[in-house]
């Protein structure tokens, strides 16, 4: 069964929990939750109201830290090696936070990689992370990772197909907004800003009825009833704004995209270099309000999109789910609940005495899963361990049956043949024996090596046939036949200048009784 993740997206005025369970086909959820942290009376109240909605079956959690507690510098510096970065990086920081290092958590993000490689340093207290952990472990949550509020969201959005390689996030709450500015597909600008969103949400609740809004805040209304809103229902919404509210509104997104303007315009300066984000993705509380497309389009002069990241192939939701499902709300979420854990854009703060201590024996079912296919597998190996065994035993039995027969060949005056490879080596140290220096004799020269003198000297034409050699201390008698008297006297003549005889003579030659071949014997005295 796959694991569950559980994606915990807290900001300063709500909480947002989305589970997913991951598998070959994509991703499926299976769970959404979301909290007003006013309405549950504080920040405890709601994680234990969210525990509730999606239950305690997580494997894995994942949570952020709001951009407002989080401090950033870009900086550059002297190394590629992304390990030497981090080394000298507090030390950089030192004189450039107004913090002692000793208090903070330091993450980092590459933005551009060279011999002098910027970087998006971020940087936490340890005292809020301290407490911050502590809240979440009162419910249940141990976070794996503690990234930062939107930039999970960006990861998801840059892996969307059709993202702009520059682009801008802006996620409006109700009281904070944040601002992600990534180019080249690298994030490079985190910003966060005050905002006064509580305008929006009374005039959402008083333009729609104070049921129909509260119950779209929640994220309660279903999603084909929300997929069916024609420009002309969102036209209708606004007629039914008064025009205070709207006013109040536009003043409100008005205000906010002037910052935004000269935010980038200053980075842009300190950079020096142009930002010109070719989109702008919009999520967040303010999201919701049906206008607030067109107004930050008129605004900030850019093309504007309203996100939903589930609006994927392979992303699948539970019915219930999809009942509930907002975007505007439920995105962060479940950006963290599908977010890689190995280090790309994203940051972790779960770091020095914060990093997540390793648990075994923890999850029964999967150390169950575990030992089942390590069984399986030992059953395979001991199975082609016993073929091979078997292999080559049949392999050996058969070396051993040609080897016995090739014994019997050489040796067939052998009739007991225990272990036949043993009794070859004696027969052939015997051989060897008796080819030594014969007794007696002051000579270096053995039998064979006189045997080899009289074969090359013997010419190969004649048909001569050797019937017996004698080999004694002083003399060597060979008797033999050939074809004519001549070929007798062309051996002699051959033998004659060898160094092992010192004399070669003819004791006999005669004709055999067919007259066809000549008989002879002779006689080589062996030269001392």
């Amino acid at each position: 069964m796959p694991e569950k993740i559980l994606g915990l997206d807290i900001s300063s005025d709500s909480i947002a929990a989305v589970q997913v369970s991951g598998g070959l086909r994509g991703y499926h959820i299976t769970g959404c939750g979301h909290v007003m942290i006013e309405d549950a009376g504080g920040l405890v109240q709601a994680l234990k109201a969210v525990a509730e909605q999606v239950g305690s079956d997580s494997n894995i959690c994942i949570s952020s830290i709001p951009v407002e507690y989080v401090s950033f510098r870009n900086l550059r510096m002297p190394f590629r090696d992304r390990k030497k970065i981090r080394q000298t990086l507090v030390f950089e920081l030192e004189t450039r936070v107004p913090f002692p290092v000793e208090d903070l958590v330091v993450d980092l993000t590459m933005v551009d990689l060279s011999d002098r490689s910027e970087i998006l340093a971020a940087s936490v207290k340890r005292a809020y992370i301290s407490e911050y952990l502590a809240q979440l472990h009162t419910h249940g949550f141990d976070p794996e990772v503690l990234d930062i509020k939107g930039v999970p969201t960006v990861s998801r959005l840059l892996r969307q197909a059709g993202s702009p390689d520059d682009g801008l996030l802006l996620e409006i709450g109700l009281d904070k907004n944040t601002m992600i500015l990534y180019l080249k597909r690298r994030i490079v600008l985190i910003r966060s800003f005050s905002f006064n969103g509580s305008s929006i949400v009374r005039t959402v609740i008083d333009g729609m009825g104070s049921d129909h809004a509260h119950t779209e805040m929640a994220g309660e209304i279903e999603p084909q009833k929300r997929a069916s809103e024609s420009e002309n229902d969102k036209l209708s919404y606004s007629r039914r704004f008064p025009a205070a509210c709207c006013g109040e509104i536009q003043s409100c997104l008005e205000a906010f995209c002037t910052e935004v303007r000269n935010t980038l315009h200053a980075f842009g300066c300190q950079s020096t270099r142009t930002i010109r984000p070719q989109r702008v993705f919009v999520t967040g509380r303010g999201a919701l309000y049906p206008d607030t497309e067109s107004l930050l389009s008129r605004f900030l002069d850019l093309p504007i999109d309203l996100i939903d990241l589930t609006k994927d192939s392979r992303v699948y939701m539970e019915e219930d789910v999809d009942r509930v499902w907002n975007p505007a709300l439920m995105d962060g979420a479940f950006a963290l609940a599908v977010r890689e854990a190995r280090q790309g854009l994203g940051f972790n703060f779960r770091r020095d005495e914060f990093e997540v201590k390793k648990h075994y024996f923890v999850h029964k079912k999967e150390i169950l899963r575990a030992s089942v296919v390590l069984i399986v597998v030992l059953c395979l190996l001991a199975l082609d361990l016993g073929v091979d065994y078997y292999s080559q035993k049949k392999h050996y039995r058969k070396l051993n049956e040609e080897i016995t027969q090739v014994f019997r060949q050489t040796f067939p005056d052998t009739k007991r043949i225990v272990d036949p490879v043993h009794q070859m080596e004696v027969k052939i140290d015997e051989i060897k024996k008796s080819a030594l220096l014969l007794p007696e004799v002051g000579s270096n020269r053995k039998v064979l090596d006189l045997l080899k003198d009289i074969s090359q000297r013997v010419p190969e034409s004649g048909g001569v046939h050797i019937s017996r050699i004698v080999v004694d201390p002083d003399s060597v008698q060979i008797k033999g036949e050939t074809d004519t008297f001549n070929t007798v006297d062309a051996i002699k003549k051959g033998l004659e200048p060898s160094t092992c005889f010192s004399a070669v003579t003819i004791s006999s030659a005669n004709l055999d009784r067919s007259g066809n071949r000549v008989r002879f014997e002779m006689k080589l005295q062996r030269a001392r």
